[in-house]
């Protein structure tokens, strides 16, 4: 396959935060995992590396250009060609922050890969946003679930998420819901992020304004779904209740009734 054609996807959003609260959270390891990776290394500079790491996968990626407080560019040794570009922009009290992800290549080899990033930065920046803007300092933990998924398609993963047996979430608005959850607790909150059937994001109230991700990879037949629950200033025993309360529920969610 040529890679002589590439392409790139861009990603921007402003948020009411300062400059140098934006570059912490991008460039700071303890900062990363309140809204990014559950697991985060860094050592700054032109020649260092930042470390992710999720469930089930991890990788790292060198600084190769470094203007603190500005740019900086990671890319991946084994794949140079492909390189991140973070630009950070602003005065005051409000901040652009500028994602292009490039060197992608044409065709259908890349396409899953670009549509998955393309779909995950979406995700990704609106966790960064709702974390400066509405919970600045707190303490952030994650509860992130690999959903074990059977053969089933896409519309039929997303309505089942958002269905009775897992959500139950019903829309009271362009940006509100209400769900009666398979937990059994009453919620409601903001929508901040609709893709069908790929995607979701809510605010939810009664967990102290806590976020709830979805990501449905794949297609018809090869699904997988990632959901996360980002919380900020509840302590580690709420988090935990969390945690025990959800990941059964989520991990059953597409097991065939006894």
């Amino acid at each position: 396959m040529s890679q002589e054609k590439t392409r790139s996807l861009e990603k921007q959003v402003k948020i009411k935060a300062p400059r140098d609260a934006v570059w912490r959270a991008i460039t700071e390891a303890d900062q990363i995992v309140r809204w990014f990776a559950l697991d985060a290394k860094v050592k700054p500079g032109v020649g260092g590396f930042v470390w992710l790491s999720w469930p089930g996968m991890a990788g790292e990626e060198r600084i190769d250009v470094w203007e603190q407080g500005t740019h900086f560019r990671t890319s991946n040794p084994a794949r140079p060609q492909v390189a991140t570009d973070w630009y950070v922009e602003g005065e005051g009290g409000e901040t652009t922050l500028r994602l292009v992800h490039s060197g992608f290549g044409e065709g259908a080899d890349w396409d899953a890969e670009y549509d998955s990033l393309d779909r995950g930065w979406s995700v990704f920046f609106q966790n960064l946003k709702h974390m400066l803007e509405r919970h600045p300092g707190a303490p952030g933990q994650q509860v992130m679930v690999p959903v074990p998924v059977g053969n089933v398609g896409l519309e039929q993963a997303w309505q089942c998420l958002l269905g009775p047996g897992v959500l139950g979430l019903e829309r009271t608005g362009e940006r509100t819901f209400k769900a009666r959850s398979v937990t059994g607790e009453a919620l409601e909150g903001e929508v901040d992020l609709w893709m069908p059937p790929r995607a979701l994001g809510i605010t939810v109230k009664n967990w102290n304004d806590a976020r709830f991700t979805v990501d449905i990879n794949g297609c018809d037949g090869e699904v997988r779904v990632w959901v996360c629950l980002l919380t900020w200033g509840l302590d580690a025993p709420a988090v935990e209740a969390l945690r025990s309360r959800w990941q059964p529920a989520l991990e059953g969610m597409f097991r065939p009734a006894a």
